[in-house]
């Protein structure tokens, strides 16, 4: 999916996980380039098998951590969004080094 098309709210944080962007791009493709206050984004965004959209994410220039960001567009529970994506992805429990502790408010 293009990044472009990955809008909506709320936006969620899921997990954070310990991959590189040479291992996301020989999994996903080609990673987009988005824009926002914050700067500039490393942007792999996809719709996952149950229809939730997911973007994995990560800062070009300043990012904080090691890594990318999982976040999703609804109100599904995030643990069920990071099991489903790391059932989709084929990456393991060991790749998140940290995940949100509950859903969005409704």
């Amino acid at each position: 999916m293009p990044a472009a098309d990955f809008r909506g709210s709320p936006q969620v944080y899921v997990a954070q996980l310990e991959v590189t962007t040479e291992a996301l791009e020989s999994r996903r493709g080609a990673h987009d380039l988005t824009h926002d206050d914050l700067g500039e984004w490393f942007t792999f965004a996809f719709t996952l098998p149950g229809g939730a959209l997911a973007a994995v994410v990560r800062e070009v220039h300043n990012a904080p951590s090691p890594g990318y960001i999982l976040t999703a567009i609804g109100y599904a529970d995030p643990s069920d969004i990071l099991t489903e994506f790391l059932t989709a992805s084929g990456m393991t429990a060991e790749h998140v080094t940290h995940q949100t502790a509950s859903p969005p408010p409704t």
